[in-house]
């Protein structure tokens, strides 16, 4: 049970495309104000995210690309989808680490 309060509370960096997170907010049923609290670094964004908020967000993005009929849009949004998981990934691959 330790392992799940740790998802809920540890914030993880997720840097994204200003593209990108405009493209979650006009594209998704996630909270139009997605995005808003970030630190915009030129054309880049990064936002304090707990896994089950990127797992979240990774939830509307592949269900936005799975529906969509604009085969561009689905790409963008795999790319995104893709990018998140990443992240997911190394998460896991450090938590499984020090579980050790």
């Amino acid at each position: 049970m330790k392992k799940k309060d740790l998802r809920l509370r540890k914030k993880l960096p997720v840097q994204l495309t200003l593209h990108e997170r405009d493209l979650i907010r006009s594209s998704t049923f996630l909270d139009p104000d997605f995005g808003k609290d970030g630190v915009i670094d030129g054309k880049n964004i990064t936002l304090e995210l707990s896994i089950d908020e990127i797992e979240e967000v990774q939830g509307y993005v592949a269900a936005e690309a799975n529906h969509t009929r604009d085969i561009k849009r689905q790409r963008e949004l795999d790319q995104v989808f893709d990018k998140l998981q990443v992240l997911l990934d190394t998460y896991d691959d450090q938590n499984e680490q020090g579980d050790s």
